[in-house]
């Protein structure tokens, strides 16, 4: 099942589709604990997971891609969408959550009066991937200096050739090594989420947990390459020398010849195209969630301050910073040669 299969959106009977989105309701306000700071964000999720049309770029819904009644679903058709979302680059530990998702949903309609009847078997206990290791996703690995400069001038280089999509791409690229910001964070912007000023480019972005916050940045570099890009898109006004954009404008559009008016460029789109560019400069496979772990790494090893490092990746609990940049850091050996020297070990010269 690839993105082109399936419709952007719900088409069951209308009674199914009501009966459907009741329960969905249902089961996310039941499995959500109240007291929760993150309850909006779960309950968003958890809607996502099973009804999400897919719009924006991001995988669509279980039901929105196998489009069957709550009763009807079989172990195949969660295999059919986990492959898609495997297609549409979710990462392994991403696509089981979303999975599990599901699978709590069944169990819900198992035990809930109204389905107990119907609903007789958990469809996702026969078909669920196995669980993830924690942190063995290449996406927790930041970049070496050398690699994040080796990338950068990859796509440069082609957007210097002409190429629209790879000045769009470099523009791009420069904002998420600026900001350490997520995919959506960044890909998502419109034009009403910038300000400019004579140093600065400050963005406002709705970042996890449904807050709004602005960042700054000072990398001359990162206008640059947004103007060039602007101007290259024929979106800027060369007689007042000043972006010629609407407050709602998408920041970053496609460019292939199937896109239509100024439609902006999803996520997955500009995902597939940054695995080519790695895969031309030799550097393998790469996730765009690398960049952020690249930011935690330079600014912890920069300011050697925890706090710093969240204050940019934007975390609200310093103990899952700490984790993120464990992930990230090398422990820097402050002890052998005073150990060797305790245990009166010799050099070893051969």
């Amino acid at each position: 099942m690839t993105e082109s299969d399936f419709p952007r959106a719900l088409k069951l009977r209308p009674q199914e589709a009501a009966a459907l989105r009741n329960a969905v309701s249902l089961w996310a306000e039941a499995s959500t604990r109240t007291e929760s700071n993150r309850r909006h964000d779960l309950l968003r999720d958890k809607f996502h997971a099973l009804l999400s049309d897919g719009h924006d770029g991001t995988a669509a819904g279980f039901f929105v891609c196998v489009q069957k009644a709550i009763d009807q679903v079989t172990p195949l058709d969660v295999k059919a969408w986990q492959a898609y979302l495997e297609d549409m680059g979710l990462a392994h530990a991403s696509v089981y959550a979303r999975i599990s998702r599901l699978s709590s949903f069944y169990n819900w309609l198992m035990d809930e009066p109204s389905f107990k009847g119907r609903i007789r078997v958990n469809p996702v206990e026969l078909a669920r991937p196995r669980a993830p290791h924690a942190y063995q996703s290449e996406k927790t690995r930041a970049l070496s200096d050398d690699d994040a400069r080796t990338l950068l001038a990859e796509v440069q280089a082609a957007a210097l050739d002409g190429d629209l999509s790879a000045r769009r791409d470099y523009a791009l690229l420069r904002f998420y090594f600026a900001t350490g910001k997520r995919r959506s964070e960044i890909i998502n912007l419109r034009w009403r989420d910038l300000h400019l000023s004579d140093e600065a480019i400050i963005i406002h972005s709705l970042e996890k947990g449904g807050l709004y916050r602005a960042t700054e940045i000072n990398d001359p570099g990162v206008r640059a390459a947004l103007f060039a890009y602007l101007k290259a898109s024929e979106r800027w006004d060369e007689r007042k020398n000043a972006p010629l954009m609407e407050a709602d404008s998408p920041l970053w559009l496609r460019h292939d010849r199937a896109a239509k008016g100024q439609q902006p460029v999803t996520s997955h789109g500009f995902v597939k195209a940054l695995k080519q560019y790695a895969k031309k400069a030799g550097l393998g496979n790469i996730h765009l969630h690398q960049t952020r772990h690249t930011v935690a790494r330079l600014v912890g090893e920069e300011s050697g301050d925890l706090a710093e490092v969240q204050t940019v990746l934007g975390h609200q609990n310093i103990a899952t910073t700490r984790v993120y940049l464990d992930r990230v850091q090398v422990k820097r050996d402050k002890h052998s040669r005073r150990i060797a020297k305790r245990l009166q070990l010799d050099d070893d010269d051969d």
